[in-house]
This record gives C-alpha cells, sequence and structure tokens, in this order.
C-alpha cells in the first residue's frame, strides 16, 4: 500500500503519487544500522542492486530484499534503512534490487528483475543460504517469486519473510469508492490486462499451487487493511504443508514508510523478521 489519499489518487499524475510517497517515506525518523560495505551495481540488462555486506566473510546468508512502495514507488534509496538494518542485526548479505516501478513498469517486468537478481545471487556469490524478504509490495513479489523459482527450478530459496504483503489483487482496477480503492489504483498502475489479477504471480492467495515453497514467516499489523489478506494467504501455505509462522504486531496500520525506516513504530516486527531468519539460515 502507498500513503497517498484514495479520495484523490485516481485524478493525480502517477508520478506525481510517487514523487509524493517516497517524500513522505524519507521524512520518517528511523534507525540507520552500520553494516561493513555498500556497493551498487547494475545487472544485466538495466537492474540495479545494492550490496550490503556485514563483513567480509565471503560464505554467508543472503538475503534478497524486494522493497515496497505500491509497486509505483520506493527505490534502492527509501528502504536503505531497512536493508541496512536487516544486514547489520541478522548477519546475512542483503542484496536490495531496485526493480522498475510502475507504470512504466508493468507486469511481469519487475517479478522478472527481481529473478533476474536471484540468478545473479547463485551464479556470483556463494551463500550458505538465501532468503527472499519483502514489505507490501514487495512482499507480494517476494511471495511470487518463491513460486516462480520453484515452477522454473531456479536458485533454491530457504526462507521467505512477508511483511504486511499484498497477496490479492482481484478486487478490480476501478473506482468504487470502497477502502479498497488504493488497491485498485495500485492494480491499475502494476497490470497491462486487469485479467492479470488472476495470476498466481500477481495474486498469490488465489495461486492454484502453493505447495513446495520456502518456509515462510508472515507479519501482519492489526489494523492494516491487508492482514485478512496476508492471514488467508499463510492459511492456504499452512493446509498446503509449508511450515509457516505469522505474527502480527497489535496496535499498528499498514507498516508502509515505517517499515521502510525502520522507525519506532515498526521496530517490533522488523526485529521478530530478524529474530526469525537468523534461525531460518
Amino acid at each position: 500500500m502507498g500513503t497517498a489519499s484514495a479520495q484523490t489518487i485516481w485524478e493525480r499524475d502517477p508520478l506525481e503519487v510517487r514523487e509524493k510517497i517516497n517524500q513522505n517515506i524519507m521524512a520518517i525518523a528511523g534507525e540507520t544500522a552500520h553494516v561493513e560495505s555498500v556497493i551498487d551495481l547494475t545487472i544485466d540488462p538495466s537492474t540495479p542492486i545494492r550490496i550490503y555486506r556485514p563483513s567480509e566473510n565471503c560464505h554467508l546468508p543472503t538475503i534478497l530484499f524486494i522493497h515496497g512502495g505500491a509497486w509505483v514507488a520506493g527505490n534502492l534509496d527509501t528502504h536503505d534503512n531497512l536493508a541496512r538494518f536487516l544486514c547489520s542485526k541478522s548477519g546475512a548479505v542483503v542484496i536490495s534490487v531496485g526493480y522498475l516501478n510502475a507504470p512504466e513498469g508493468k507486469f511481469p517486468l519487475p517479478l522478472e528483475q527481481c529473478y533476474e537478481a536471484l540468478q545473479w545471487i547463485e551464479q556470483n556469490t556463494t551463500p550458505s543460504a538465501i532468503a527472499v524478504v519483502g514489505d507490501s509490495a514487495g512482499g507480494n513479489l517476494a511471495a511470487a517469486l518463491c513460486m516462480m523459482t520453484r515452477d522454473r527450478n531456479g536458485p533454491k530459496i530457504d526462507a521467505q519473510v512477508l511483511i504486511n504483503p499484498a497477496t490479492d489483487l482481484t478486487y478490480g482496477t476501478e473506482k468504487q469508492n470502497d477502502p479498497f480503492d488504493i488497491l485498485r489504483w495500485q492494480a491499475k498502475m502494476y497490470l497491462s490486462d486487469p485479467s492479470d489479477a488472476t495470476n498466481g504471480y500477481v495474486s498469490p492467495l488465489v495461486a492454484k499451487d502453493v505447495c513446495d515453497l520456502p518456509p515462510a514467516l508472515i507479519i501482519l499489523a492489526e489494523h492494516d487493511q491487508l492482514k485478512e489478506m496476508g492471514q488467508k494467504y499463510a492459511d492456504r501455505l499452512s493446509e498446503a504443508g509449508v511450515p509457516t509462522t505469522v505474527y502480527c504486531q497489535q496496535g499498528v496500520d499498514h507498516l508502509a514508510g515505517n517499515g521502510a525506516r525502520v522507525s519506532p513504530i515498526a521496530k517490533e516486527s522488523i526485529d521478530v523478521a530478524v529474530s526469525w531468519l537468523k534461525n531460518s539460515y
């Protein structure tokens, strides 16, 4: 989800919405954790990644981090604090992927860029384990990536962490004046064809097959409108035999920018994610 108003978002230029969301995220005060090194690269053909290392040790777990921002916003900088925190506190290398925002980046391009980053990790590093972490729209992409790499017999993902994930985009792409209008607008930006919403790589909740996926931690927020779909996805994973842990932070709404910046509001959930990851490698 994003931080734009449902009452105005349909009348605004997507680039204006992107700028506002990014500005709102960067204005949030949060924790900037220390890491040993940070390197920016571009992988074939034009996907930027940022590599965070906690030490010079070459044989460490690796986290592929996929940022949120309603598909239309978010980037390597808006979620820099969260990537640094994951790296510093989990002891893993973190590789953050800068997929192309919608509407320029329509499905499946952002997901394919995430898959390219996962392949790059396998081909260019020697991780002791690979985890995928995503928040909000990034949680959607992380869940879809786990399915895609299973279906393609791609690199092995050992764990997935989905923070306030958007798991269902089947609400439509036209304005209906209800609480899900922001999600509908996001789907309109992300999808070239509204029928793509029923694709499991777009709406993991309605995927035909959720078996044989990595163990999952799904973090929810008590007052988040995405909470119910996140819980339903967790239930589907559990029913399919996927080891699944659910944690719901009480008293908070969708973490969004607070999670990206690791603000005091989001710290509880991020600490849970780090603890779970350290026990999953």
